[in-house]
């Protein structure tokens, strides 16, 4: 690590010199520098995100709750995620990626200390809403890198290549830290997901570097006055665009927000006989198909010259093949890794959503408009992990355990996941009505 911040301070004299030319990018190989650092960190808050969806039963157990006061407990991520969007984005482009990176990682290190030794459901609540809240500019931050760094025609393979990244911290989310959680415990797994936080907090400060101040002052005071939150967030929330290419985002985060980060595991145990660890390695191929299916969907997109063709195409996609995982009776365990993939792959297309919002809104504008774009695309997190825990709850015929937790059957989560085909329809259909963007974003 001091050979790398060696070179990235030598180089501070080179960005210096960037400063008072316009259109001029650093050398790739600093540009990946400092975009691996911020995408460590996205990585690392994917782990906390999904970490809930293979220890459910203890939760449940832990904090005598049922399937919709589980759902709302680990919906509180997304309560503090989704709100702090917006000024995240203001954040990022007025002070930088660096300290917001740095204060974002040490936050989720309280937060996955908090919920490690939360005895009450409330304070697990407000431990989970800290993680949200630390995570919140994680993913912008990486796309403030990519929109500042890189040259603009890289940013949707960037995009493409961020969500990899996160999809690869879903992974380790998965069955690495069921294994961790079944072997310690899953209070002191958390204590060691803090550990490896402090980590994060200290390399994001050492390695990240935000360009020349003197440039990013210069550029803001080129801006007139109108050039603020309020007006930006003005010019985004008119173009009706930008909010059908956000609610299709939304639509198509359901099969993770709702399926892979919480209620995926429980049902393939249900449905397969199997345990939280074998049930989190197929739910995370999911995240597997999604790490190379994300950048090729960017790549392919730009080869046919079309981002509308390719979302359209993987929301449909998708549709199919989880409706053929949920309602095919007697699939093999095997089978459904295949199929999980596949449909995980099929829906890295939804990055798009990122590089199309872009694409139609004034690049001064960059940060709100993806914040912005966030903020309706996770809603979906809010909105679905409580409501399949509702429906879960719903049909539930009231058999408990010796340990006094509820029994659900296999018909009660299809009944459940019925929402996620079903919401992917819906994102296909939206899609109808978006605009194709790839040819602004050639002609600016």
């Amino acid at each position: 690590m001091n050979t790398i911040v060696e070179k990235i301070d030598k180089d501070d004299d080179f960005l210096a010199a960037l400063g008072s030319k316009k259109n001029t990018y650093p050398s790739e190989a600093i540009a990946w520098v400092m975009w691996g650092c911020a995408a460590l960190f996205y990585l690392y808050e994917y782990v906390l995100r999904v970490s809930s969806s293979v220890i459910t039963d203890d939760l449940m157990l832990a904090f005598n709750v049922q399937a919709t006061s589980l759902g709302v407990l680990v919906s509180f991520y997304y309560i503090a995620y989704v709100p702090l969007q917006i000024p995240c984005g203001v954040i990022v482009d007025r002070f930088g990626v660096r300290p917001v990176v740095t204060f974002s990682a040490l936050f989720c290190t309280i937060g996955s200390l908090l919920f490690a030794y939360s005895t009450d459901l409330f304070v697990a609540q407000i431990a989970r809403f800290l993680l949200g809240a630390g995570s919140a500019c994680a993913y912008l931050s990486c796309t403030t890198v990519g929109a500042t760094w890189f040259r603009p025609e890289r940013f949707a393979v960037i995009a493409g290549v961020t969500m990899m990244m996160g999809t690869f911290g879903g992974m380790l989310g998965g069955k690495p830290f069921a294994m961790l959680a079944n072997a310690i415990g899953w209070r002191d797994a958390m204590v060691i997901a803090a550990i490896v936080g402090i980590g994060v907090t200290i390399a994001a400060w050492l390695i990240i570097r935000d360009r020349n101040p003197d440039r990013t002052n210069q550029d803001s005071s080129n801006n007139d006055s109108s050039n603020t939150l309020l007006h930006g967030l003005k010019v985004i929330s008119r173009n009706p665009q930008v909010w059908l290419i956000g609610i299709y985002g939304g639509l198509m985060y359901v099969p993770l927000s709702a399926f892979a980060e919480l209620w995926g595991v429980p049902y393939l145990m249900k449905a397969h006989g199997i345990n939280n660890e074998t049930a989190s390695f197929a739910s995370a191929m999911i995240f597997l198909g999604m790490a190379l299916g994300s950048p090729l969907g960017a790549i392919f997109s730009n080869l046919i010259k079309s981002r509308v063709k390719v979302m359209s195409w993987s929301a449909i996609t998708t549709m199919l093949v989880f409706s053929y995982v949920i309602y095919v009776p007697d699939i093999s365990l095997d089978l459904t890794y295949v199929l999980l993939f596949i449909a995980g792959f099929m829906c890295g297309g939804q990055i798009l959503y990122f590089a199309a919002a872009k694409e139609i809104t004034p690049p001064q504008y960059s940060g709100t408009t993806i914040g912005f774009t966030n903020a309706l695309v996770m809603s979906s997190g809010i909105i679905f992990q409580p409501l399949l825990g509702i429906i879960l709850d719903h049909v539930w015929d009231g058999n408990i355990n010796s340990e006094g937790m509820p029994i659900y059957t296999l018909h009660d989560y299809q009944q459940a996941l019925t929402t996620v085909p079903l919401c992917l329809l819906c994102a296909w259909f939206v899609m109808w009505f978006v605009r194709e963007t790839y040819e602004t974003n050639k002609a600016s």
